[in-house]
């Protein structure tokens, strides 16, 4: 279960997310809705620990993520926005590396790896931006975490391999994982999510199970992607 409450995490000029509760279930798919600055990557950088929110607490399975980061750490699996990945070595190296640090086995990073299509034995800057994304990925999977915050899973990869993704999603969550992901793709969000947070300038403007958005944008005649759009056209608060 991951619990955000409160949180209020301001940058000096003033941007940032003002007092954002969401809440997800065992096993729940929680889409993360917004453009670019709204305020995703600051819920998700605060609730792991790299930003210090001003206010708020935030728990995953009863464990506070900042008062206990590293407890914490071990039962979450995160994948940033903009993953930063040593460069002169391999994904195996590094998956042996990332393995060790969770005592885990890097077994599942292989079987993952492979289900990806990801050459293992070359060097992280010889890898293209969807290869980079698979091997962050497979960082993020490869403890078989009880959480994932995820920050634009699918960014880089083809549609093939987000069909991998997806599946992977859908396993997960069947085994009573909680997953928070970002994206401001609300078709890619109907695939994989059970509910839908979305944010408007750091605040949280909307968060209902996906049926009932969907209900509520047939009942309205609208397609899905322009019934998100008019959160912003309509300059809902």
């Amino acid at each position: 279960m991951i619990l955000i409450e409160s949180l209020t995490m301001l940058y000096k000029n003033d941007k940032g997310v003002r007092d954002i509760n969401i809440s997800l279930e065992d096993g729940e798919v929680k889409g993360l809705l917004g453009p670019n600055g709204s305020g995703k990557s600051t819920i998700m950088r605060s609730f792991m620990g790299f930003l210090k929110p001003s206010e708020g607490t935030l728990t995953v399975n009863g464990i506070d993520t900042l008062d206990s980061p590293v407890e914490a750490k071990k039962v979450i699996g995160y994948l940033p926005g903009d993953p930063q990945l040593p460069q002169n070595v391999t994904s195996k190296t590094m998956f042996k590396l990332g393995a060790q640090m969770r005592a885990a086995s890097i077994d599942y990073a292989m079987e993952l790896s492979e289900r990806f299509e990801l050459d293992v034995n070359q060097k992280v800057k010889e890898l293209s931006k969807g290869n980079r994304q698979k091997s962050a990925l497979i960082l993020a999977f490869l403890h078989r975490p009880k959480a994932l915050i995820l920050d634009e899973p699918t960014s880089g990869l083809d549609p093939f391999h987000q069909r991998t993704f997806f599946e992977m999603v859908d396993e997960f969550s069947g085994k009573g994982v909680s997953i928070l992901l970002s994206s401001h793709i609300i078709t890619e969000v109907e695939k994989i999510t059970s509910s839908i947070a979305v944010l408007k300038e750091g605040s949280k403007i909307y968060d209902k199970s996906l049926s009932t958005f969907k209900k509520e944008a047939k009942d309205d005649g609208k397609e899905l992607e322009d019934a998100f759009f008019e959160f912003y056209d309509r300059g809902q608060e």
